[in-house]
């Protein structure tokens, strides 16, 4: 038996279209990103504020309803993905790959620049749901608009997404000019509400909550 450790199999982050069109939308990460910079915001508005007719006086003196309106007090934004990319065609020149030759990184980045271009109200443009006749669980205007993307890092992260800023940096061309290397930098809003992916995302995130149990002895330390 060896003595060697085994390694873990690395794996790749992907953005994969949720839906069908030509040309199909799959781009697996070349180089998984060093850091991912995520977030969200909360708006708080205090009790009675910003309310058509509600102040103060009628949230602590009003009905039933205006009570539970007058505890509707944050909102929060959809959780915002930031991410840069690295594209290099050395490696593939290297293994004789003819696409490279010929293209450089070209095909790379013309997938990464149609995910973020809209697309029309063809067959072939429409979500996997629209297509088997379910309900859009994404927003129509959205789904019309711009493609939804699977975002996939890792096995308990996979987020449907729109991609809403592209930025492409092309520092290095073959001698026709086709791009060698880029820089490519990413944000994305996720789709946040009863789809499948959105809520096997929440599911899984949940239980990574609930595993922290097993910290629950660090508290002891705060509080004494």
């Amino acid at each position: 038996m060896s003595s060697f450790p085994i390694r873990p199999k690395l794996l790749r982050g992907a953005f994969i279209e949720y839906g069908l069109s030509l040309p199909p939308l799959a781009f697996a990460f070349q180089f998984n990103p060093e850091t991912l910079t995520r977030g969200r915001t909360a708006t708080y508005t205090p009790r009675g504020a910003g309310g058509t007719g509600t102040d103060a006086g009628g949230c602590r003196d009003g009905s039933e309803q205006m009570d539970r309106s007058c505890m509707a007090q944050v909102s929060v934004t959809e959780e915002n993905i930031s991410l840069t990319l690295q594209l290099d065609a050395t490696d593939a020149l290297d293994s004789g790959d003819w696409l490279t030759r010929a293209c450089g990184i070209g095909p790379q980045l013309s997938v990464l620049e149609l995910m973020i271009y809209p697309k029309t109200d063809q067959l072939l443009g429409l979500p996997i749901g629209n297509l088997i006749g379910t309900t859009d669980q994404f927003g129509a205007a959205q789904a019309k608009v711009i493609p939804i993307l699977l975002f996939i890092w890792g096995r308990k992260r996979v987020l449907p997404v729109v991609m809403t800023s592209l930025q492409i940096t092309e520092q290095e061309y073959f001698p026709d000019l086709n791009p060698k290397r880029a820089s490519v930098a990413v944000q994305l809003k996720v789709l946040e509400g009863f789809n499948p992916p959105y809520l096997y995302t929440q599911a899984a995130r949940m239980m990574l909550a609930a595993t922290n149990l097993a910290h629950i002895g660090d508290i002891g330390s705060v509080l004494f």
